[in-house]
């Protein structure tokens, strides 16, 4: 114990193929979604107000390694946040959203891309 780092063995997993961990699962292959945050994803309603969409926008930035171009396709939906009301005046949290066709098309390609499971896979050192 030349650290000082306590260890609790009841809280210790060994020998596992994969774990668990901050949202993540890691295993040899590499590190992908938590399975139960995926089926998060799947139950997630299209967000009404502003507050529910930048709550599905969080989530979704967390994980936006797992997507290629995130940014650019999120680009419709983090325009919505930006809409002021009358006067200039920033909109409230549960304000009703516009959404129309395009952010459908946005929320539903983010869901099916965090759904189909992807995985970042170690570096190869080769």
């Amino acid at each position: 114990m030349r650290h000082k780092l306590p260890i609790k063995l009841s809280k210790c997993e060994f020998h596992k193929e994969e774990l668990d961990y901050l949202g993540y699962r890691i295993s040899g292959q590499g590190l992908k979604m938590d399975p139960a945050k995926i089926k998060a994803v799947q139950d997630w309603q299209a967000p009404s107000t502003r507050k529910q969409l930048q709550s599905f926008l969080g989530f979704a930035n967390f994980y936006r390694l797992f997507i290629e171009g995130f940014a650019q396709i999120a680009l419709p939906l983090t325009d919505l946040l930006k809409t002021k009301g009358k006067g200039g005046q920033a909109t409230k949290p549960l304000a009703k959203l516009r959404w129309g066709p395009d952010c459908q098309q946005v929320f539903e390609k983010l869901k099916d891309q965090f759904t189909t499971e992807p995985v970042l896979q170690h570096p190869n050192e080769n």
